[in-house]
C-alpha cells in the first residue's frame, strides 16, 4: 500500500483535477495488482469541494473470488477544482488508512474460514465500535495515526494517559481522530482499556517507514 500511495504522489507534478486523481490512484491500484474498487459518490449535503474516505470488506466476496475490498469517496466536487501537493497528499493518507484497515479485516476473516462475524457499520454506533473486530481494526488504525507524529516509545509511554493522548494535536487537527473518536464515545472504561491493550500489540508489528504520509 505504501508503494501504491508513493507512486500515484510521484507521478502528479504539481497541481491535478480531483477527477485525475481518482483515475490514477485507481490505475495505480491495477497495476499493483491489488484487487480493490475505487468509487466516488457525489454527496449534495457536503460542503461544496468537501469529500471524505470510506472503505468496506466483503468476506464472501472474498471467499467466491470476487472483490473483496471497495473504497468509496464520498464528495461535493466538480471533478475541475485542483489539488495541490498538500491535498494529493491528505487524499492518499485516507485512502491508505481506509484500505489498510480493511486488510486487516481480511485477515481477520482469513483466519475464521470467511466465516462472517461481528458488528455491521448499520449496527449502534458504540456496539460498532466496540465489537471485537472493529476494536483490533481501529487499534492499528490508531497505531498508523499516532506513528506519524511520535515515535513508538513516546506512544507507548503516553497510552497509560490514553485520555490525554486523545487530545494532542498537530496544528488544528487531532494527532489520532479516530481515538478521540473513541474517547468521545466511551471516556475512560473496560473498551478503551482493551483498545490501548490492542494499540500496545500492534505497535510492535508496524513498521513506520512504511506509513504513509
Amino acid at each position: 500500500m505504501y508503494d501504491v500511495c508513493k507512486s500515484v504522489r510521484e507521478s502528479i507534478q504539481d497541481l491535478t483535477t480531483f477527477k485525475k486523481l481518482i483515475n490514477r490512484t485507481r490505475k495505480t491500484f491495477k497495476e499493483h495488482n491489488f484487487d480493490i474498487q475505487i468509487k466516488t459518490k457525489r454527496e449534495k449535503s457536503l460542503d461544496v469541494d468537501k469529500w471524505y474516505v470510506m472503505a468496506y470488506y466483503d468476506s464472501e466476496n472474498d471467499l467466491d473470488g470476487e472483490t473483496p475490498i471497495e473504497i468509496v469517496v464520498h464528495h461535493n466536487l466538480d471533478g475541475t477544482e485542483k489539488f495541490g501537493p498538500r491535498q494529493i497528499t491528505l487524499f492518499l493518507t485516507e485512502i491508505f488508512d481506509a484500505t489498510v484497515h480493511e486488510f486487516r479485516h481480511q485477515y481477520q476473516s482469513m483466519r475464521r474460514d470467511y466465516a462472517v462475524h461481528g458488528a455491521q457499520a448499520s449496527s449502534p454506533y458504540d456496539e460498532y465500535l466496540s465489537d471485537y473486530d472493529e476494536l483490533d481494526a481501529y487499534a492499528f488504525s490508531i497505531s498508523l495515526e499516532l506513528l506519524r507524529s511520535m515515535d513508538t516509545q513516546r506512544v507507548r509511554r503516553n497510552l497509560s494517559r490514553i485520555s490525554t493522548m486523545s487530545k494532542m494535536r498537530t496544528g488544528p487537527d487531532f494527532v489520532s481522530p479516530t481515538l478521540r473518536a473513541y474517547i468521545d464515545q466511551f471516556g475512560l472504561n473496560c473498551i478503551t482499556k482493551k483498545l490501548a491493550k490492542k494499540i500496545y500489540q500492534h505497535l510492535e508489528t508496524v513498521d513506520k517507514r512504511y506509513i504513509f504520509m
